[in-house]
């Protein structure tokens, strides 16, 4: 699996075309991964907190019947930080522009990782510019009633303390390698050492890739202050939530509890692993988006 993983990823990476646009403030990098079929539905990858496009390279590349679409989001990797607050309603609107902007012939399918669930979620509530809804490991409830709320806390301290630290102190400590490594290990649930090995490797690469302390305490801000569940009983089209049973931010139960809420068409994928789906699961993540394209949207 670890080979396999680190191999859909370089695919991917070798099939993307580099691209950049304008939307509101800033100038937003993204790669398509062109489809080898002519008729192929379009998917939108939206990645996780202190990530980049990279983190969801691994199932791009064991999706090539469709073409798949993954930006940096602004203040993170390539792409540059907003002027305003890197808040959940102004990446929602940076979305909207960003998905208009592309001037697609169809309606994409979207998908949020983590972080960028609640970023879709947001967005999906009030947008009928998608064709279907993925929530992959979505953030469901708040962040202190997970199963992990004492690191919750924890990580909230360290940011705080972050934000209060002379820039170059704070931003090394953001970024020092024993906060990026213990997340890492905390996070990863294979006992594959090759795979746990790639994905320590992926975390060191990426995970400190953002563009300023201010977009690091902000976008975590936003990650803590609200959910997937708040949004869940407004969406518009139909929706698959894609999780782990092992996932240490948001329970099976409150997952569950989340889909129930939806009045829209709701299905549930259950992997045996924990929040890192995209890592470890790529696989079995990919199949199950090429199920909800082709049997629930047609």
């Amino acid at each position: 699996m670890a080979v396999q993983s680190a191999e859909l990823a370089k695919l991917a990476s070798e099939r993307a075309v580099a691209k950049e646009i304008k939307v509101l403030d800033t100038l937003t990098s993204y790669w398509l991964y062109p489809s080898d079929k002519s008729d192929a539905k379009t998917v939108v990858f939206i990645h996780g907190y202190r990530g980049n496009h990279r983190g969801l390279e691994a199932i791009a590349g064991a999706l090539p019947d469709l073409n798949v679409i993954i930006p940096d989001l602004p203040g993170f990797g390539r792409s540059t930080e907003f002027v305003a607050e890197h808040s959940i309603e102004n990446y929602s609107i940076w979305l909207s522009g960003f998905i208009s902007a592309l001037k697609l012939a169809k309606k994409p399918l979207l998908l949020g990782h983590s972080f960028g669930s609640i970023i879709c979620a947001a967005f999906a509530a009030d947008s009928t510019e998608i064709e279907g809804l993925i929530l992959e490991n979505p953030v469901s409830a708040p962040a202190l009633e997970g199963p992990s709320g004492g690191l919750t806390k924890i990580a909230r301290a360290f940011f705080g303390l972050s934000d209060k630290l002379p820039l170059e102190t704070g931003l090394w400590l953001l970024k020092s390698w024993p906060m990026v490594r213990g997340m890492s290990i905390v996070m990863t649930k294979t006992r594959n050492p090759s795979l746990r090995k790639w994905v320590h490797a992926q975390h060191d690469a990426n995970f400190s890739d953002f563009a300023s302390r201010r977009v690091a305490i902000e976008g975590y801000r936003a990650s803590i202050s609200h959910n997937v569940g708040e949004y869940a009983p407004k969406f518009h089209v139909p929706v698959l939530a894609i999780i782990g049973s092992k996932d240490d931010i948001t329970s099976v139960k409150q997952q569950e509890q989340m889909v129930n809420s939806i009045s829209v068409p709701a299905t549930m994928a259950t992997l045996e692993t924990g929040h890192l789906t995209h890592y470890e699961k790529p696989l079995e993540v990919a199949e199950n988006i090429r199920h909800f394209a082709s049997e629930v949207l047609g």
